[in-house]
């Protein structure tokens, strides 16, 4: 049975839960056997599992790992015997994480008396590996407790960036939700290729263009802002010149969320995946009452959005919603919400896969240090 090494992001939990959302849709008879040191996830397949896919698909894994097979107890000899192998002309080129400090030095050594030609590679980040044609040459090595793991494929960050920044409809107000995260977001929904999905606060259509990217091609975008909406046109536009995108169905329109009813036909839409207006950017020099109003101020907008979201989801479709839990001299004001949507007509589904043993905290929290704002991912079925 294959064993894979998944090498998770800064947000470990929110990885693993869209590792999760992905494998059980896609490849139900893996099975999450560990999560360990908040960095790796290990991953049992009856199947073997088509790492570059996956990895483009995901958006919160750095890179996918697969164990290979030991000959021998000494973890020296086994990667010496490995690369010699693997690699049997030319020179060989490696990378190696994990294990002892000196022990590349060793393995450079020991292959040279083999009369092999070698250099040790730093794994400083994975531009140095991808540069360096190293997974392509099946010699970037990681060592988890004597356990080796050969680097399948790493995430295309290159293109991550293009698409936050290369793309021609940017608003700092508007457009702040990283691509990486519309892409979890859209895994953490399991949305099938055929469902249609709303982004109802669509910004300059992050989620919209991630989708896309991923195969979706039904999809809704709308906003309060007609330039969000003028934006979203550009990016997608961008989008399909850049990545040769065809057959694909969109739909813009400026709208109120809170009345986003009288734009579409009731229970008309599968899944919304959606950041709405988390409120005026923070500085940190707020006062509490300052924050606990903008609190009050969004938990209304909210509410009236899911009150219009019961209307035009189908029955048992899912909203992917982020809320802003804000901080404030080192305490955590939090809108509380969750009892009121419910009241709406909605259950909370928790992203845990049921299969695994790993439990993820609900809701899913998005925060890097040292910043004002966290973002709570929440998912919801429609009752």
């Amino acid at each position: 049975m294959p064993c894979y090494l998944f090498q998770l992001g800064h947000q470990p939990q929110i990885s693993t839960a869209e590792i999760q959302a992905v494998l059980s849709l896609e490849h139900p008879s893996t099975h999450i056997i560990e999560h360990q040191t908040n960095k790796y996830l290990f991953v049992d397949s009856k199947k073997e599992l088509n790492a570059e896919n996956l990895i483009n698909k995901l958006g919160g894994t750095i890179k996918i790992s697969s164990q290979f097979t030991v000959q021998s107890s000494e973890l020296k000899k086994n990667i010496v015997n490995y690369l010699n192998k693997n690699q049997s002309t030319g020179k060989i080129e490696f990378s190696l994480t994990g294990g002892d400090k000196n022990l590349p030095l060793t393995i450079k050594k020991e292959l040279k008396m083999l009369d092999r030609s070698v250099r040790y590679i730093e794994p400083k980040n994975t531009a140095t590996i991808l540069h360096n044609k190293l997974v392509e040459k099946k010699t970037d090595l990681t060592i988890i407790n004597k356990d080796i793991f050969v680097t399948l494929a790493i995430q295309p960050f290159t293109e991550f960036s293009e698409r936050d920044y290369g793309r021609p409809g940017i608003d700092d107000k508007s457009g702040m939700l990283p691509p990486k995260l519309a892409r979890i977001m859209v895994n953490l929904s399991q949305a099938t290729k055929d469902e249609i999905i709303l982004d109802p606060f669509c910004g300059s259509g992050t989620v919209l263009t991630e989708a896309l990217t991923m195969g979706y091609n039904n999809l809704i975008g709308s906003d309060i802002s007609e330039k969000a909406i003028q934006d979203t046109e550009k990016n997608i536009q961008w989008l399909i010149a850049n990545y040769h995108l065809s057959a694909i169905t969109y739909h813009l329109n400026v709208a109120d969320a809170t009345k986003i009813s009288a734009n579409l036909q009731p229970v008309s839409v599968d899944t919304i995946i959606t950041e709405p207006y988390l409120g005026n950017p923070l500085h940190g020099n707020e006062s509490k009452v300052y924050i606990q109003k903008q609190t009050e101020e969004l938990k209304n907008l909210y509410l009236n959005a899911f009150k219009e979201f019961h209307k035009i989801l189908k029955q048992n479709g899912t909203a992917v919603f982020i809320i802003p839990r804000f901080y404030f001299d080192k305490n955590e004001i939090i809108i509380d919400i969750k009892n009121e949507i419910e009241k709406i007509g909605f259950e909370n589904i928790p992203f845990a896969n049921p299969n695994s043993s790993i439990l993820n905290l609900q809701p899913l929290i998005y925060h890097r240090p040292n910043q004002h704002l966290a973002r709570e991912i929440w998912r919801f079925k429609k009752s």
